[in-house]
């Protein structure tokens, strides 16, 4: 700073007197000058970044099926290309001369506005689906420069907006401030009889220095800046704690998705262990399998039991219990609304303009989508007839194909079918009774996730902070406090936001990043029901193959054995062995000596397997 200009802070001068002040024609030459280069930069800075998103669709809004106009510049109707960033339906308005439908599904009864039979065979294909095609959660990569390159799902998706703003809002007051502190030395200049116009010509304050701490702008900068500073300390304090609990939010929702899968496979393991067997305990290839009827409903072992079917009724209804909750469940998250939006319409480019991708999932509770699991055998044609005719809306219907899959499991109890006693039955309904309360942790985790107030409040905290941030920070940062402002902003409001899309797990709020991903959970599901467990309880890897009777001699009350063969057929060949020696890990392996060293192989039938 020049001689001049300490010359000039020597006197004082009021706001009043410098507001007043005109400036003359030289020194808005000289401001304007001193201000170019800031500002080009800072410009040239918010068009290479909005130009570089621009190209990543990053402000593109999805209109495949509608015309969308927003309350911004970030898009416009003519674009038609799918979106990874977050939509607020509140700044949304969809153009359509067709009234919006009603949220039919919440009131019990899903509508199906322009589903046609070929999107209903997707919807049905997805129920089905054992293969999931992508994670549960979107995956990482440790490498930093890999996390440093990622847009999608980030704070930096987030908080752009936020951030083009606060740095738009620093550079104002900077200018504001260089402006008003350039009155304030040719007003002081002036008071004290100084020369103004040797001043303009000798001022040296350049665009990255902090204007004197007399000029009553910065002293009104300095005060704001200790309150600022117990804000600071505050919001830090707590958006931590924020965003921890947001997270464990997310977390429970997450491992409670995990618990309805354990309980279903629990269910169908216990299923497939206590299904009565086959008279023989095996057949002519080396296997054991289900006790079973012919094609034509005779017996074929003299005992009037089905439990094949048993297993299959009952794990059929399991898995179409857990694919039903889901698509019951409002997501956006669900392999067919996310999708729809990024690729353009998975289920068709037909559905109306109107149709919210949410809804995806409750199409398939529909009599049309109930219909389409009747024909590709997912449920009976009087199951269907009985979900429709038990009145309660389609939303409970997973809670009704649960019970079913209870009663059909007491009912194989008590014919026989199930195997076990009151130990079975009582693990079984022990089973039920936790898969229903992990269906309910789901709603109820999301009724309490948060309190409103405390969202409110940390919104508050962290917009003041951000917006008192330029303010704060110019008296000791000067131009610098423009980059300050934004790191501040990307960070506070990124945590921000981070936690709120934790707090949305389901994406049914827009936020598309931490989804947990529902058709993964039901391909994972549809697999461990419908294959794992019925495969690994049909066909058994015994080597043994029966010849004789099972003897059941009720006047020496004798156990049943089982005569084991001298051959074994192994993958299609002949091997000869002589008896069986149980080792580790239940295997049985040839030996020479098993009379002499191991036990007889036992079956024990049960009082209702033997004739």
């Amino acid at each position: 700073m020049t001689e001049l200009e300490n010359e000039a802070h020597h006197g004082s001068i009021s706001a009043t007197n410098v507001a007043s002040t005109e400036l003359p024609a030289k020194a808005k030459w000289i401001i304007m000058r001193r201000l170019h280069p800031r500002a080009f930069a800072i410009i040239a800075l918010l068009f290479y970044t909005t130009t570089t998103l621009y190209c990543t669709d990053a402000f593109l809004i999805p209109s495949t099926h509608c015309k969308i106009r927003i309350d911004n510049n970030h898009a416009s109707g003519k674009r038609n290309l799918p979106s990874k960033r977050r939509i607020n339906s509140r700044n949304i308005l969809l153009v359509s001369n067709e009234p919006p439908s009603p949220p039919e599904f919440f009131r019990g009864r899903p509508s199906t506005p322009g589903f046609k039979p070929g999107q209903f065979e997707k919807l049905t294909s997805w129920a089905m689906s054992q293969d999931s095609n992508r994670p549960i959660v979107t995956e990482y990569d440790p490498d930093g420069l890999w996390l440093w390159t990622q847009w999608e799902g980030t704070i930096r998706e987030m908080t752009f907006t936020n951030v083009a703003i606060a740095l738009i809002w620093a550079l104002v007051v900077d200018l504001y401030a260089y402006q008003h502190y350039t009155v304030y030395l040719i007003a002081t200049a002036a008071v004290n009889g100084g020369d103004v116009a040797t001043l303009l010509d000798n001022l040296t304050w350049t665009s990255f220095e902090i204007p004197h701490s007399r000029d009553p702008i910065i002293e009104a900068f300095q005060n704001l800046n200790s309150l600022w500073e117990y804000q600071l300390s505050l919001t830090t304090f707590t958006l931590s704690f924020f965003v921890n609990h947001a997270y464990s939010h997310w977390r429970l929702t997450y491992f409670c998705t995990r618990a309805i899968q354990g309980r279903v496979n629990d269910l169908c393991m216990l299923i497939t262990l206590g299904a009565a067997r086959s008279k023989s305990y095996g057949e002519v290839d080396g296997v054991t399998g289900y006790q079973t009827k012919a094609v034509n409903g005779d017996s074929i072992d003299g005992r009037d039991k089905d439990a094949k079917k048993l297993v299959q009724d009952i794990t059929r209804l399991l898995r179409m219990s857990h694919t039903l909750f889901w698509a019951a469940t409002p997501t956006r998250s669900d392999g067919m609304g996310d999708l729809h939006l990024r690729e353009g319409g998975i289920l068709g480019d037909d559905l109306p303009k109107n149709f919210d991708p949410s809804q995806f999932g409750p199409m398939l509770l529909s009599r049309e989508g109930l219909e389409m699991l009747v024909k590709y055998g997912q449920l009976t044609q009087r199951e269907k007839e009985g979900l429709v005719a038990c009145g309660l809306p389609p939303s409970q219907y997973p809670y009704v194909l649960l019970e079913w899959a209870g009663l059909r499991a007491m009912d194989g109890i008590e014919k026989g079918e199930l195997r076990g006693g009151p130990g079975m039955e009582e693990n079984l309904l022990r089973q039920l009774s936790l898969l229903r309360g992990e269906y309910f942790n789901i709603g109820d985790y999301n009724a309490g996730r948060m309190p409103m107030a405390y969202v409110q409040v940390m919104e508050v905290l962290v917009d003041t902070l951000n917006f008192l941030a330029p303010l704060a920070l110019y008296t000791k940062m000067g131009t610098f406090n423009i980059i300050s402002t934004g790191l501040l902003t990307l960070f506070f409001k990124g945590l921000l936001e981070l936690s709120k899309s934790f707090l949305d797990p389901f994406g049914r709020e827009g936020y598309s990043a931490h989804n947990i991903r529902v058709d993964v959970l039901v391909s994972e599901l549809n697999f461990g029901a419908s294959s794992r467990w019925i495969d690994a309880g049909d066909v058994l890897p015994s080597e043994i193959v029966v010849k004789s009777e099972i003897e059941s001699t009720s006047q020496s009350n004798e156990q049943s054995t089982v005569e084991v063969s001298k051959y074994v057929k192994v993958n299609g060949e002949e091997s000869l062995t002589s008896d069986f020696n149980a080792v580790e890990g239940g295997v049985n392996q040839l030996s020479d000596n098993i009379a002499d060293e191991a036990p007889l192989v036992k079956f024990d039938l049960g009082q209702n397997d033997v004739d």
